[in-house]
């Protein structure tokens, strides 16, 4: 089932003007794109989201994050955000932590 246009609309706006540095870390920690130092929300549905990574250039590359299990409804994207936010910090941290040869 589609989610509301309007609510996406506002997911991705709010996404894109307030926190845009949770995509930057998700998308080191889930993609290891550490180039990226900026990310834009380009969409989402029920099994995904789309966040276009760009370097400090502004050069770019499109990554799809799929989530744990599909949203069943529109209210789920926020806690699953967060979930996603916290297992890439997590994977950020467990990766900065791991000894280097």
């Amino acid at each position: 089932m589609p989610f509301n246009q309007k609510y996406k609309d506002y997911a991705i706006n709010h996404m894109n003007e307030d926190h845009r540095d949770a995509m930057v870390e998700m998308l080191q920690g889930f993609c290891q794109a550490n180039w990226v130092t900026d990310a834009e929300m380009l969409d989402f549905d029920a099994q995904q989201m789309q966040i276009r990574g760009l370097d400090a250039v502004k050069q770019s590359e499109d990554f799809t994050l799929l989530f744990d299990t599909p949203l069943a409804d529109a209210k789920e994207f926020r806690p699953t955000l967060m979930a996603l936010l916290s297992k890439a910090r997590a994977l950020k941290n467990t990766k900065n932590d791991s000894p280097t040869t």
